[in-house]
């Protein structure tokens, strides 16, 4: 087992950095003056802010959960509804790297109106972000 010293924001609860070098009083001194909350961790995995987070009472770490949606189509015609199920409410949607809101339920509805290819962004604090591709329409 390594001893991990973990920064994190104590509000989302994501990892800022973590190490497993020696952290003295004045480190965590200047990392809580920069908003960043402390944990000590006996692990014998990375505690990365890609696959983990730190507990709501911020005494351990969590492994992120990962998107599991169901999307009717990705290659849907011009005027098709794509239906996308098993997301979670909260989960912030990003088409082509635009925000488009954090949904209440947990179905999303598109309607592919015009053709083209479209980035699709899952997003929530506690999961791995998922990306996926929409082709709407004939593409020339």
């Amino acid at each position: 087992m390594t001893t991990w010293h973990i920064f994190y924001n104590n509000s989302t609860k994501l990892i800022a950095w973590s190490t497993n070098s020696l952290v003295d009083d004045t480190i965590k001194s200047e990392q809580a003056s920069a908003g960043l909350s402390y944990l000590s961790k006996e692990t014998e995995v990375i505690p990365s802010d890609n696959d983990f987070w730190v507990n709501s009472d911020g005494t351990d770490i969590v492994e992120k959960s990962i998107f599991n949606p169901t999307f009717s189509t990705i290659t849907p015609a011009l005027d098709d509804v794509v239906n996308v199920t098993g997301v979670p409410s909260g989960t912030e949607v990003w088409l082509d790297d635009v925000s488009q809101g954090t949904m209440s339920d947990t179905t999303l509805t598109f309607t592919g109106t015009e053709p083209g290819k479209y980035k699709i962004k899952l997003t929530k604090i506690g999961h791995k972000p998922y990306e996926t591709q929409l082709i709407v329409g004939r593409l020339t």
